[in-house]
C-alpha cells in the first residue's frame, strides 16, 4: 500500500566551503541521510542512518547542527515512482553542519550500488549537472546556501521572535546544556519563529552569561532584556515547559544575541 506522505532527514556537512553528498556511481548524486522509520523522529532517523552509511564517529556532525525549519515537499506525478518510493508526496528536513577534518566521511554500508562520499563546491547546489530537480535546485538557493554560515538554530515562540527581531530582546534563556556548551561569542545562527518556520533572521552571540540559577544570572543583567518584567514572570512561564527539579539540576545561561540580519 502507498502511503500518503513519508518524511525524511538529510544532512549537508560543510568544510572550506565544499559540501558532502553521496555519489551514487553514474546515477548522479543526493544528500546524506534518508526516511524515518515508524515512531523516529528526525534527529534520531539521522543518528541511525549515518551510523549504518558513514559510522559511528560520524555522529559528531551531529553536536551542533543548523535545523532547516521550511522542509522540502513534493508530490509524486508517477505512480510508478510513488510506488517505488512507498509514498505519494514526500517531505525532506534538512540539517547543515559545520564539519571538522577530524572526522573521517568514508561511506561504509554494504551496498549494491557503488557509493561513496565525495565534497563538492557550494555552487554545486544549484548545478543542474549535480542537482538534477530543479524545484530542489530552487530549495537550495532559498533556504540552505543562504544559511550556510550558520553553525546551529534555535526557534522561539512568536512573541519573543517578533521582540528579537525589533531589537526589545537581546538576551535568550536556556538550560546550560550539551548543545549550549559548545555555543560560543562570535557565533552565527539562524533563529526562527516556532509558530510560524517561514519567519526567521540571523543573529550572532555577543556573550554567553552561565549562572547557577535565573536569580544569580540576573544580578548584573536587567530582567527585562530577556521579555520578563521580573523573575516570577519568567520563572511561571519557564516552568510551563521545565519543572522545578529539572531547573535546580543545571546551570542556566542568558545568551545576549544581536540580529545580524
Amino acid at each position: 500500500m502507498i502511503k500518503d506522505k513519508s518524511y525524511s532527514a538529510y544532512i549537508l556537512p560543510i568544510r572550506n566551503d565544499k559540501v558532502a553528498l553521496l555519489r551514487y556511481g553514474e546515477n548522479g548524486y543526493g544528500p546524506i541521510g534518508g526516511r524515518l522509520d515508524s515512531g523516529e523522529d528526525f534527529k534520531t532517523a539521522l543518528r541511525r542512518e549515518l551510523t549504518e552509511e558513514l559510522g559511528e564517529q560520524s555522529l559528531n556532525l551531529l553536536d551542533l547542527v543548523t535545523e532547516i525549519p521550511v522542509a522540502y515537499s513534493f508530490r509524486h506525478t508517477d505512480p510508478k515512482r510513488a510506488e517505488k518510493r512507498g509514498a505519494w508526496s514526500e517531505e525532506h528536513h534538512y540539517f547543515i553542519s559545520h564539519e571538522t577534518e577530524n572526522i573521517d566521511l568514508t561511506f561504509c554500508e554494504k551496498r549494491n550500488e557503488n557509493i561513496s562520499v565525495v565534497w563538492l563546491d557550494i555552487a554545486s547546489l544549484t548545478d543542474p549537472q549535480i542537482i538534477q530537480i530543479a524545484d530542489m535546485r530552487d530549495f537550495f538557493a532559498k533556504y540552505i546556501i543562504p544559511n550556510l554560515e550558520c553553525c546551529f538554530s534555535m526557534s522561539v515562540r512568536h512573541k519573543y521572535f517578533e521582540m528579537i527581531k525589533s531589537g526589545q530582546k537581546d538576551i535568550e534563556l536556556r538550560a546550560y546544556d550539551k548543545k549550549r556548551k559548545n555555543m560560543k561569542s562570535g557565533d552565527i545562527f539562524l533563529l526562527y519563529d516556532a509558530e510560524n518556520p517561514n519567519e526567521s533572521i540571523i543573529c550572532e552571540i555577543l556573550n554567553m552569561h552561565v549562572a547557577p540559577d535565573f536569580e544569580s544570572l540576573f544580578k548584573n543583567l536587567d530582567i527585562k532584556r530577556s521579555g520578563f518584567q521580573n523573575l516570577d514572570e519568567l520563572i511561571s512561564v519557564v516552568t510551563k515547559f521545565v519543572s522545578h527539579e529539572e531547573l535546580q539540576c543545571e546551570q542556566v545561561v542568558g545568551i545576549e544575541i544581536k540580529r545580524v540580519r
